[in-house]
């Protein structure tokens, strides 16, 4: 990707002065006035600075669950950590292993975690932290939290091959029993079934995930109820509230190339939405909202890249809005010596644009809040820009200047989404720091945030 004319920080100032044109200030802040303040600058109705708590040390992993009562809690390298309401940050629990991403529901919060090629699942009192029970489990962690699906916790584990081992685990007792080899992790949707992806087939070439040719719904107990296959691969999905399915296809078939499909409760196909831009893919399952679906688009165009955010209606699967501001949130230009990917030398003249690099969290008024490379972007639900929060300057597309390593690019992929509590606090990790910001917009109760769920990471649909 080369970009010829980049777009100046006053640039998406214009943009959001546009955006708010004809809207109350009270509704809309003054996007054309920014304040920096340790690092962070904010624009528009974004929100107020919180606590930034340093964990670079405790080697955090992301996302956190965001509790009810405004505390955090943070898988560490081997430490389940808690971050209170003003920033201090305390080791809760010491897990066997290495730990992965957290769950929680009323029953409890489940922590896994790994060691020595195997898997243990510790469920904790959700109030007093407690240890109930510990389940072992053959294979090592994939990196996912488990599924909370009322009387049952399901994990995935390695199984050495291209795809996991699912495990159904009583939350009463700890008890396990394998249910499948060779799939994807499990979620669960509105009515409390299962859907996971099954039979591998490699690789997918673009977005370099494990691939698969069957989205599998089955009941709690593991009985089959229908399944659909894709000549063209499945690569990521997510449960809908009414028993849908989306999922983004592979590259298994040039046709059908990462294209985003709703599958219905019954295992037919609803529609088929392919981006309208000349060279462009679905990126990454969606965020589902009420009544609409959003995404991430990769879109190259031939003197600038553009990421845009798209939305799409759930039932129709028409187009409803797209935005493409992402880019001009900042350029900064660095003579650090960088190794662009080709390149023979490393180049000392690098451009570095920020892009949509994530999929947004919904409030209960509809606001979404987009991760951006190094920033957060708050969008309202016609895709309107209301502000944004921009903690890292530096991070983004890397672009080289330098003649002979020119055209080379680095991106960094579609990166996980901020958390927003149920009180309205959002929280954004930069690998260093742990940034909270005061929206006032409480998390949307019936949204699916993909990949895990809600701010409890609890794999299940909304209304299960």
């Amino acid at each position: 990707m080369v970009t010829e004319n980049f777009l100046t920080f006053n640039g998406l100032l214009r943009i959001a002065a546009a955006a708010c044109a004809g809207v109350a200030l009270s509704a809309c802040g003054s996007p054309d006035v920014c304040s920096t303040q340790d690092g962070v600058t904010l624009c528009g109705t974004f929100g107020t600075r919180g606590y930034v708590a340093n964990v670079q040390s405790q080697g955090i992993s992301w996302p956190p669950i965001a509790v009810s009562d405004g505390r955090l809690l943070v898988a560490g390298h081997t430490n389940l950590i808690e971050i209170a309401p003003d920033g201090r940050v305390a080791t809760l629990v010491q897990a066997p292993g290495t730990v992965a991403v957290p769950s929680s529901d009323s029953s409890g919060v489940y922590v896994i975690s790994g060691k020595d090629g195997g898997t243990a699942l510790q469920a904790y009192d959700p109030t007093t932290r407690t240890l109930r029970w510990t389940a072992q489990l053959n294979g090592s962690p994939v990196g996912t939290p488990a599924a909370i699906a009322g009387a049952n916790v399901f994990v995935a584990t390695n199984d050495g091959g291209s795809g996991a081992t699912i495990w159904r685990v009583n939350a009463s007792d700890g008890s396990s029993t394998t249910l499948h080899d060779g799939a994807s992790p499990a979620v669960i949707a509105a009515d409390g079934t299962v859907r996971y992806l099954s039979t591998p087939t490699g690789r997918d070439s673009l977005a370099q995930v494990p691939m698969f040719s069957t989205l599998v719904a089955e009941d709690a107990a593991g009985k089959a109820l229908w399944r659909h296959d894709e000549a063209a691969g499945i690569v990521d999905l997510s449960p809908g509230s009414n028993g849908e399915t989306y999922i983004v296809t592979g590259t298994a078939s040039g046709q059908d190339s990462h294209v985003l499909r709703r599958v219905n409760s019954d295992g037919t196909v609803a529609w088929t939405f392919r981006p309208t831009c000349g060279d462009c893919t679905v990126a990454a399952a969606p965020t589902v909202g009420t009544g609409t679906v959003y995404f991430p688009v990769w879109e190259t165009r031939q003197s600038q890249a553009i990421d845009p955010l798209y939305a799409i209606d759930a039932t129709t699967g028409l187009q409803q809005w797209t935005f493409d501001g992402f880019d001009n949130v900042n350029v900064s230009i660095s003579g650090a010596k960088i190794l662009i990917p080709g390149g023979q030398d490393p180049t000392t003249t690098t451009t570095t644009r920020h892009h949509p690099a994530g999929r947004p969290v919904i409030a209960q008024d509809g606001t979404l809040y987009v991760a951006a490379d190094g920033a957060v972007v708050a969008l309202n639900k016609d895709g309107q820009l209301l502000g944004f929060a921009q903690y890292d300057a530096a991070a983004g597309e890397v672009v080289s200047n330098d003649f002979l390593t020119l055209g080379h690019w680095l991106n960094a992929g579609v990166r996980p989404s901020p958390v927003l509590g149920p009180d309205g606090t959002l929280y954004v990790a930069d690998g260093q720091n742990v940034r909270s910001f005061k929206t006032g917009r409480p998390a949307s109760h019936s949204a699916w945030i993909a990949p895990y769920g809600g701010p409890t990471n609890d794999g299940r649909a909304p209304g299960m």
